[in-house]
């Protein structure tokens, strides 16, 4: 070690296996090549024994709102930014929205991101309608099976932040990887086709 302490020598540059929870973001490895998860950025919105679901963010869609909006939401909703949440139940609908604080008609997913109950007549002025994301169908996992799949590399866990909700759909994926500070942030640049590389 030529009178270097162990101490000075740099740790190597890993990516934990973390596991996930309420409000983490799930994040596509490359080697996940599953067209429905490919690059994928999901916020985890529940994670326990009976298994675990969640929205991806940045898969958008072109699908309606107009005819499955509630009547207190649908007159409000001007250029609402819907996208295609996970493979299961594709109709079903989902809304976050970030917040500052507890909402009425809402369920917390972290701080600063809610879950609205669209079955609740919600007061608008506590939300920027604006803000409002909508999520087609959803990820889900049985129990052990997303940590399983985690242990064989097609997921990393991170912490979400409200702006990965309102991030590019297009630059989400290198965006939260750019953030870390582990060796995923080297994949930031990964090509989209890896042949490219």
């Amino acid at each position: 070690m030529d009178g270097e302490s162990s101490s000075d020598v740099t740790e190597p540059l890993v990516t934990p296996i973390v596991v996930p929870h309420r409000g983490s973001l799930l994040v596509a490895t490359p080697q996940l090549e599953d067209p429905n998860f490919r690059r994928s950025v999901i916020l985890m919105i529940e994670h326990g024994q009976e298994g675990s679901l969640g929205v991806v963010l940045n898969r958008p869609s072109t699908r309606s709102l107009e005819t499955l909006l509630p009547t207190w939401l649908n007159s409000e909703v001007s250029s609402s930014t819907v996208f295609v949440g996970g493979p299961v139940q594709p109709d079903a609908l989902v809304a976050l929205v970030p917040t500052s604080g507890a909402l009425s008609g809402s369920s917390e997913i972290t701080e600063q991101i809610s879950m609205l109950d669209l079955e609740v007549d919600m007061d608008l002025t506590e939300v920027d309608v604006d803000a409002i994301r909508f999520y087609f169908g959803y990820a889900g996992w049985s129990p052990g099976q997303l940590r399983l799949e985690i242990e064989e590399g097609a997921w990393w866990t991170f912490d979400s932040t409200p702006d990965e909700l309102m991030c590019d759909p297009s630059e989400c994926w290198r965006s939260v990887l750019a953030r870390q500070r582990s060796a995923a942030r080297l994949l930031s640049i990964y090509p989209d086709q890896s042949y490219l590389n």
